[in-house]
């Protein structure tokens, strides 16, 4: 017996939405490892942009399995840390930290762009057209 239009409508889109949510899986899992930070900067609370080596600011992040973990020093003294899950797909990347040494903003997600270059993860996150965080993290052997 032959397939209904509608039957078939429905069939091809389940197969396109779960081929979606694989290749973002797929994506994602290319962030998997440890990385260390190269470099930054974020907006603070006055709205000037903070360059994060003018605060000495170093730091490492482990993600696996959809959770991750990050340490952050200031000259070599703790600065902040946090960890809990992240989502996304080939260019969004969302954090909603679980723990956090700070004070957590957006309901506690946070979501960046990013993109991935050989072993070089760059984020951004935007808030109303205007970018407030760029890191750039290189992944540790």
């Amino acid at each position: 017996m032959p397939m209904r239009p509608t039957l078939r409508l429905l069939a091809a889109t389940l197969l396109c939405a779960g081929s979606t949510f694989a290749a973002g899986a797929a994506d994602l899992a290319r962030l998997q490892g440890a990385w260390q930070l190269q470099s930054g900067e974020s907006v603070d609370g006055d709205g000037a942009r903070v360059d994060y080596a003018s605060r000495g600011l170093a730091g490492t992040k482990v993600l696996a399995d959809g959770r991750f973990a990050f340490t952050t020093t200031s000259n070599g003294a703790f600065w902040a840390g946090g960890s809990g899950t992240y989502e996304g797909d080939g260019s969004r990347y969302v954090e909603t930290p679980l723990m956090a040494s700070y004070p957590l903003e957006n309901g506690g997600r946070y979501e960046f762009r990013y993109t991935l270059e050989g072993d070089v993860w760059t984020l951004e996150r935007w808030e109303g057209g205007r970018r407030v965080e760029r890191e750039v993290w290189k992944r540790l052997p």
